[in-house]
């Protein structure tokens, strides 16, 4: 499974958004760029706009560990 964690900014830096919209499942079998890309394109899309991305992918949302850095929007 790999999927898309959105974080917003907080005084110490970046912290992960809670709730059901900061979290999109994504296609594993896409390159890397297209998952950040879908980043992208997906923040503010039916939810709201986040200051940050990580792509995270492992056997579940508990069991993952993240792929990318945390990159800014």
């Amino acid at each position: 499974m790999r999927y898309i964690q959105y974080y917003e900014k907080s005084t110490v830096g970046f912290v992960e958004a809670m709730g059901d919209r900061s979290i999109v499942i994504l296609d594993a079998r896409n390159s890397l760029e297209t998952a950040c890309n879908d980043a992208e394109k997906f923040n503010g899309y039916r939810r709201p706009h986040y200051q940050a991305f990580q792509i995270r992918q492992g056997e579940s949302i508990l069991r993952s560990n993240p792929i990318t850095d945390v990159v800014p929007l």
